[in-house]
C-alpha cells in the first residue's frame, strides 16, 4: 500500500499532509529493495501527472521502462525548462533542510576565466575553517593533481580524506588535509555594521534558507535593531534558495510592521491544482527594521528563495541590485515523502509577487554589473560588490556597467538535485 505524503521542506509546509493516499498499518509489510524502487517509480509517475507545473508538456514515456524513482523523475522532466525537479532520500533531505547538515568538506569554490579556483566561503564546522582556510585562498592542487580549467573538484577528491595545496592571500603556499564529515551549516557567513554617510548600515552575508537559519536571523536582526541599523546591504550572491518559510521570515524582518499582512509572494499551480493557489504574507516581527530601501548583492548563483526576496519586496521598497544577474528560478517545489525513505521534489508552481510579476527564467537583472571580488573577504571594503554598495550609499550613483560581465564563469557540468541546493563540497 502506498504512503505518499506531502512533507515540510523546501517551500512552506510544516506538517505532514495526507494527499488521498492511505497509510500502511503496523501489521503491513513495507516494500524494500527493488520492490520499493519500482513502487516509488510508479508513485512518481502519478504525482507528476497531477501536480507537475508542466504536466501538459512532459515527454511521452512508457512507465514500464523505468524501475526506480530517480530515472522516472528524470525522464518526465520538461527540458530544458526544468533543471530542478529531483528525488532524494528522506534522511538526506531532512539533514539539510531541517537540521542544516550534510556530509562533505564544508567549503564552496568557483573557477575564473583564467582557470584559477577560488574558495568562496568556508563553514565554521569544517576542517578547513579550523585550519585557517578562508575566502580568497586559491586552490592549486587536489591530491597532488593540478586541476584543469572548467573541471569539478569533486572529480579529483576521494570518499574520505583529501589533501589541498593553496596559495594564500599573502602569496605563500600551504597544504591542508581535510576529512569528509558531518558539516553543520552556518547560514550567516558574515554580519557587521558600517557607518556610511552618517547612517548605520547593516551588512549581512546570508547563504541558505534552511530551518536553523530562523534562529540565526533572529539573533542578527536583534543586534541590528539594537545598533539602530537604518539601511541594509544583503549579500546573497551564493544563496541558492531553500525553504520559503525562511524567506518569509527574512522578508518580514526587512519590510517591518508597516507592511505586515501584505502579499510577499503568490503560489500559482497548474490548472489541475488551482484550488491550491495561495499567498504568503509578510508578518510582524519583533526584530524587524522597517526599511524603505534594500541593497542586494547577487550573482548567477542567487536563486529561488533569494530571487523571491528581491522580486517580492520590490512593490514595497526601493531594491538596488549589484553584482551579476541572478540564476533564474521563478518556480517552487512541494515535497512528498514516500515510505519514509524517499522524497519527491517536483516543480509544482510559479512564484510571482503581489503585482503578478514573475517568469524571470533569464534571471533578475542588476542595476550595476560588477566582477565578483574573489580575492577579498566579505568584510573587506575593497571587495568589489561591497565597495560598490558603499559607493552607492555615499553618492546615490553606481559605477558598474549596464551590461552583464563574463569574467567569472560557472563550473561545468552543473550539479543536480539536492547537491545543487547545497552548493558546497
Amino acid at each position: 500500500m502506498k504512503r505518499l505524503i506531502r512533507y515540510s521542506g523546501v517551500l512552506f509546509l510544516s506538517i505532514f499532509i495526507l494527499l488521498g493516499f492511505q497509510y500502511c498499518t503496523k501489521d503491513q509489510i513495507l516494500p524494500t529493495g527493488k520492490e520499493l524502487e519500482l513502487q516509488a517509480a510508479r508513485a512518481v509517475y502519478g504525482l507528476m501527472d497531477d501536480w507537475y507545473l508542466w504536466y501538459d508538456s512532459m515527454p511521452f514515456i512508457n512507465k514500464e521502462d523505468y524501475t526506480n524513482p530517480e530515472d522516472m523523475m528524470s525522464a518526465m522532466r520538461y527540458l530544458p525548462q526544468d533543471k530542478w525537479s529531483y528525488v532524494s532520500t528522506l534522511e538526506e533531505y531532512k539533514s539539510y533542510f531541517e537540521e542544516g547538515t550534510y556530509e562533505g568538506h564544508g567549503f564552496s569554490y568557483r573557477g575564473d576565466a583564467e582557470g584559477n579556483y577560488w574558495i568562496l566561503f568556508v563553514y565554521k564546522s569544517s576542517d578547513f575553517y579550523s585550519k585557517g582556510v578562508r575566502r580568497g585562498w586559491r586552490i592549486l592542487k587536489v591530491n597532488n593533481t593540478t586541476i584543469p580549467p572548467l573541471a569539478n573538484l569533486s572529480d579529483y577528491m576521494s570518499e574520505t580524506t583529501d589533501v589541498f595545496l593553496f596559495i594564500k592571500p599573502d602569496g605563500n603556499t600551504e597544504e591542508i588535509t581535510s576529512t569528509r564529515k558531518l558539516i553543520t551549516i552556518n547560514s550567516v557567513l558574515h554580519a557587521d555594521t558600517l557607518q556610511i554617510d552618517g547612517k548605520i548600515v547593516g551588512h549581512l552575508v546570508f547563504n541558505s534558507f534552511i530551518g536553523p537559519a530562523i534562529d540565526e536571523l533572529d539573533g542578527i536582526f536583534s543586534s541590528f535593531k539594537e545598533f539602530g541599523v537604518q539601511q541594509l546591504i544583503l549579500d546573497m550572491r551564493y544563496n541558492r534558495g531553500g525553504r520559503m518559510d525562511v524567506a518569509q521570515k527574512l522578508a518580514s524582518l526587512i519590510a517591518g510592521s508597516a507592511n505586515s499582512d501584505k502579499v510577499f509572494v503568490k503560489y500559482m499551480y497548474n490548472d489541475k491544482q488551482v484550488n491550491n493557489n495561495s499567498e504568503v504574507l509578510l508578518k510582524s516581527e519583533i526584530h524587524s527594521l522597517n526599511l524603505s530601501e534594500l541593497i542586494v548583492l547577487t550573482s548567477g548563483s542567487t536563486a529561488s528563495a533569494s530571487e523571491a526576496i528581491i522580486n517580492g519586496l520590490k512593490p514595497y521598497m526601493s531594491v538596488t541590485t549589484i553584482g551579476s544577474p541572478t540564476y533564474g528560478k521563478p518556480v517552487g517545489m512541494n515535497v512528498w515523502s514516500y515510505e519514509d525513505y524517499y522524497v519527491f521534489v517536483p516543480v509544482t508552481f510559479r512564484l510571482v509577487n503581489s503585482l503578478g510579476e514573475g517568469d524571470y527564467y533569464a534571471g533578475l537583472p542588476v542595476d550595476s554589473n560588477m566582477d565578483d571580488g574573489l580575492e577579498w573577504e566579505f568584510s573587506d571594503r575593497n571587495e568589489f560588490f561591497l565597495k560598490e554598495a558603499i559607493y552607492y550609499l555615499n553618492t546615490g550613483t553606481l559605477t558598474g556597467t549596464s551590461m552583464p560581465l563574463k569574467s567569472y564563469i560557472p563550473l561545468s557540468p552543473q550539479k543536480y538535485g539536492l547537491k545543487w541546493e547545497i552548493g558546497a563540497e
